[in-house]
């Protein structure tokens, strides 16, 4: 049976959210190559880190996501309407923010949805979200 894109890509994007969060909350290394390529674009990884927020707080439901351009190589920051519209063509998913009101309504409220997004960067697993940058340069 064919899968349409959308459930493709939603089942993907859970995919690498859930990932992210697997052996723990993990920081990111000061010498890491996922944080040299983010003060590359961005000049700091705080400068990055408060545009990502900002993305995720001030759209609708969607996904907030980092991706790697491998053509120009530069990390992109993005925002994904629908599941099976906006991902960037030729570009790998590096970090995926699940802003759909499932991910955080039933924990947060909806006027939670700071809290939330603060949450997400606190128990990330840094170490997997850069072996996703690795894998992606290959």
């Amino acid at each position: 049976m064919r899968r349409f894109s959308f459930e493709y890509n939603g089942m993907r994007n859970h995919e690498i959210y859930f990932r992210q969060f697997e052996g723990g909350s993990r920081s990111l290394s000061e010498n890491s190559s996922l944080r040299n390529a983010i003060e590359k674009e961005w000049g700091s990884f705080d400068s990055w880190l408060q545009s990502f927020k900002t993305l995720a707080l001030t759209r609708g439901i969607g996904w907030a996501m980092l991706s790697y351009d491998k053509r120009d190589d530069h990390l992109l920051i993005s925002w994904i309407d629908e599941q099976h519209l906006g991902q960037l063509n030729g570009c790998t998913t590096i970090l995926a923010l699940d802003m759909w009101e499932h991910s955080f309504v039933a924990d947060y409220a909806p006027s939670g949805k700071k809290q939330y997004v603060e949450d997400f960067f606190v128990n990330l697993n840094w170490e997997v979200v850069e072996k996703n940058l690795i894998e992606a340069r290959k």
